[in-house]
């Protein structure tokens, strides 16, 4: 602390207490399209990563890779040990699919609806040890989507 500070300053900084986290719980989360349909083209590919990668630093969730593929997405990310899975996922599959109804009106015709996404997921939980080799394994299954490639 610089010890030219005013004493006032220097006592509302020693008061304040923030958490700190210095763990972080990873996690693979796969969704699917409605009914599986592969409706997703490379327009929507880039569109769908530009939006995972923008929602997740909104809303403070670290993402470490993203990828997909016409008919389902991965997502790897980091959480906060305060943070909830099932709300991260809620939040990027919602206003990933309403964004991508708004934006391209062909998936609503092709899908059938309004629903872009399945009601499930599925959801991994991944050990700092094997973090490196789930992204190989990623951009292996899915090399030809460079555009959907790490955002951190």
């Amino acid at each position: 602390m610089n010890p030219a500070m005013a004493p006032e300053v220097k006592a509302a900084l020693l008061s304040r207490w923030e958490p700190v986290h210095r763990s972080q719980l990873h996690y693979l989360v796969t969704w699917y399209t409605r009914g599986r349909r592969p409706v997703l083209k490379d327009r929507h590919l880039e569109t769908l990563g530009s939006m995972i990668e923008s929602l997740c630093e909104e809303r403070g969730i670290t993402l470490l890779e993203s990828t997909a593929a016409q008919d389902h997405v991965h997502a790897l990310f980091a959480l906060r040990p305060a943070q909830n899975v099932a709300s991260a996922v809620r939040e990027l599959k919602g206003k990933s699919g309403v964004s991508l109804m708004a934006r391209f009106p062909e998936l609503r015709v092709w899908l059938g609806g309004n629903l872009m996404w399945d009601e499930r997921y599925a959801v991994e939980t991944v050990s700092p040890v094997r973090l490196e080799k789930v992204r190989a394994r990623l951009r292996m299954l899915h090399g030809g989507n460079d555009q959907l490639a790490e955002a951190s």
